[in-house]
């Protein structure tokens, strides 16, 4: 039994097809990795398809000695996921699964063209399944699973969510039989390819150190009405849904991966909420985490988790850069987005604990959502007189919101018929693309965090707003973000020449 497992995601680091290939080997089963980046990034593309003729063939023709084929994928890469199956399915009589947030939310909708749809954790059910297609019994009754059977649809029942996530190794890294699309055609992944990936993957660019990216967790701890953890939570209501790898566990896999790579200079740690853990947990990690690995990591925090006990450990162990999400200074949008608990006096907190070890930090970023449904240019505003109370150093990390279906956000946007097209206003919509408007050009210039905030309060005054927040300007600020947004990608494309 041999399985494919195929990611159209921007890099190669897909932690959930390497988890499941890890898991599937472990049980003694053949996998082979086909990474098809996105062509297009961060481009807007509505009509056009993602990969030419010839990658998908050659795509086809890696996968024509499997038995199955499995695809992950969210949202806005579903055109891609549909590509790459019509052409596999087209060409080849294998049955193809599709995995991922999207078709864990919308099954139906992936079953128009996959055979399958593997809802929420993946890994016991695709063991099972390539245990029952092995065999050739039955295998349309495996929960976890959607099946397109003569027409119609089984829908199986859920199992429960899987604790002892120890039980299932760290993610498969094993470079045989693993592939990239490079242009327009599929080549195998060397140690030098990888080395390559690694090096210029986004992250390690932010950071300037060739960095390796790990999840150590599974879940968050809030509730955020945009976040795809919110329809998760639904899914598995009832069911503790934060769950954590032992230290041990997680260690192991760094230790591995230093082995494997050394090369890799630093970690990144890419829970939603890394600072979830209670306190004797953290103080765990990082002895151990300082004894074994020393390489500086990234993790990302909360308001309501980053404390000062919890950052003084972590810092001696080698945290070295933090982003947390703040989303929004406007108390409306904060009800809207269920964070109204992060008021912005306790986000305040956590950033003066933040502030206190910037001479520790390389890095401190704070993530804003743009563009959101119901919010007001008075709420806009909101959020930039608290970024110009944000103490200096400091990044902001920019994201115009994507309804995501399955999310309580989406549900009350759809609702109140805020959606016109979904295609154009969720599928093909990028995180990257904010309206072109001077509130937004302001959140732009504080992006480094060095534009003075005596500047920023005297731009959001009443006078000044009422001439450049004026309507007959918008046509000056769609042409400021053009370039802006030239100006962005040539410096990403200069670094990465680097």
């Amino acid at each position: 039994m041999k399985i494919t497992l195929i990611s159209p995601y921007p890099d190669i680091t897909s932690f959930g097809i390497r988890t499941i290939s890890s898991y599937l080997k472990q049980h003694h089963f053949e996998t082979q990795l086909i990474f098809l980046p996105d062509p297009f990034i961060d481009s807007v593309v509505t009509s056009r398809e993602r990969y030419s003729a010839k990658a998908l063939d050659e795509v086809t023709q890696i996968c024509s000695h499997s038995d199955l084929v499995g695809v992950t994928l969210m949202t806005n890469f579903y055109d891609g996921a549909v590509q790459i199956t019509k052409n596999i399915k087209a060409k080849l009589n294998i049955p193809v699964i599709w995995g991922g947030i999207h078709p864990t939310v919308r099954p139906e909708e992936c079953l128009n063209y996959a055979d399958m749809a593997c809802i929420g954790d993946g890994e016991d059910a695709m063991l099972e399944l390539a245990r029952k297609m092995e065999m050739n019994t039955a295998y349309h009754d495996v929960q976890n699973i959607w099946f397109r059977k003569n027409g119609n649809i089984i829908k199986n029942t859920m199992r429960s969510l899987e604790y002892d996530i120890d039980r299932i190794p760290p993610p498969d890294y094993d470079l045989k039989e693993n592939y990239i699309l490079d242009y327009d055609t599929i080549a195998p992944i060397t140690a030098g390819e990888m080395e390559k990936q690694i090096k210029h993957s986004l992250f390690s660019l932010t950071v300037r150190s060739p960095s390796y990216m790990t999840l150590t967790g599974r879940g968050c701890p809030h509730n955020c009405s945009y976040c795809c953890n919110d329809s998760l939570r639904k899914l598995y209501h009832g069911q503790r849904y934060l769950r954590w790898r032992s230290t041990e566990h997680v260690l192991g896999e760094l230790e591995a991966i230093k082995q494997k790579f050394p090369y890799i200079k630093y970690f990144c740690l890419s829970d939603d909420s890394f600072f979830a853990r209670n306190i004797d947990k953290i103080k765990e990690f990082c002895a151990e985490y300082k004894k074994r690995i020393r390489l500086p990591f990234y993790c990302l925090g909360s308001p309501m988790t980053i404390t000062e006990e919890k950052l003084e450990y972590l810092i001696d162990a080698g945290l070295d850069s933090i982003q947390m999400g703040i989303e929004t200074g406007s108390k409306h949008i904060q009800e809207i987005f269920n964070r109204k608990y992060m008021t912005n006096e306790r986000v305040m907190k956590a950033i003066y604990a933040l502030n206190k070890y910037k001479d520790k930090l390389s890095l401190i970023s704070y993530d804003f959502i743009l563009d959101v449904p119901y919010e007001t240019d008075e709420d806009k505003v909101e959020t930039l007189k608290f970024i110009s109370e944000i103490p200096k150093p400091y990044k902001i990390g920019m994201f115009a919101i994507v309804l995501y279906p399955g999310t309580s956000l989406y549900e009350r946007v759809k609702k109140d018929n805020l959606i016109a097209n979904e295609e154009t206003e969720i599928y093909h919509k990028k995180w990257s693309k904010k309206e072109a408007h001077y509130l937004n050009l302001l959140l732009a210039l504080c992006r480094t965090g060095k534009f003075p905030h005596t500047l920023l309060r005297i731009l959001v005054s009443k006078p000044v707003l009422l001439i450049l927040n004026s309507g007959f300007l918008k046509p000056a600020y769609k042409v400021i973000f053009y370039l802006l947004i030239k100006i962005n990608r040539l410096v990403r494309l200069l670094r990465k020449a680097d």
